[in-house]
């Protein structure tokens, strides 16, 4: 019986596999988007659980257009998604992944009440690719919207600000440098 115990432990010793970092963590980016009609600055929040060493997922906010250098036209889109990321077995962690989100073209992020707002919500998704460096990480992202309808105003001419209804392509490159709380080496 103690030889069937002892083998058994050895086996599940050399079959299991620990876990080196930590499960959980919280990152926070800031991101350059680069886009036709999106804004200056990102930033997004997206805490995380590792599966595995290899596997995370999260829920990431997102909001795209901190300045604006675009006139009437409203560059803001805030985001609301869950996202995955796939880590490679490189030194230093790069990892693959992307996610699904609601967009919204809004300065008032996923909130309005007017009858003028733009668009509601769109479901988009954004690949990725990223490093991981210590508690730092850089990413680059491409979020996929589509033409949204977005409220521009025009004061050309005119001492009060008019406006109309314009389909606008929302879609955007982010560049983002950032780092993270917890999920290091244990």
């Amino acid at each position: 019986m103690k030889k069937l115990l002892v083998f058994v432990f050895l086996a599940i010793s050399l079959v299991a596999n620990g876990q080196n970092y930590r499960k959980v963590f919280l990152a926070i980016d800031g991101g350059a988007p680069l886009g036709k009609n999106s804004g200056i600055g990102s930033i997004s929040l997206e805490p995380s659980y590792r599966i595995n060493d290899k596997m995370s997922t999260g829920f990431r906010i997102e909001h795209n257009g901190i300045l604006s250098m675009t006139g009437g036209s409203n560059p803001f889109v805030g985001s609301l998604g869950v996202s995955y990321q796939y880590y490679l077995p490189f030194k230093p962690r790069v990892f693959v992944g992307g996610g699904f989100a609601i967009f919204n073209p809004s300065n008032n992020f996923l909130i309005s009440n007017t009858d003028t707002q733009n668009e509601r919500n769109r479901l988009g998704f954004f690949p990725r690719v990223g490093v991981d460096l210590g508690h730092f990480r850089l990413i680059v992202e491409y979020n996929f919207v589509g033409n949204m309808t977005d409220y521009v105003f025009s004061y050309r001419g005119s001492p009060a600000p008019t406006g109309q209804f314009e389909s606008i392509n929302k879609n955007y490159l982010n560049l983002k440098i950032g780092f993270f709380f917890g999920g290091g080496k244990k």
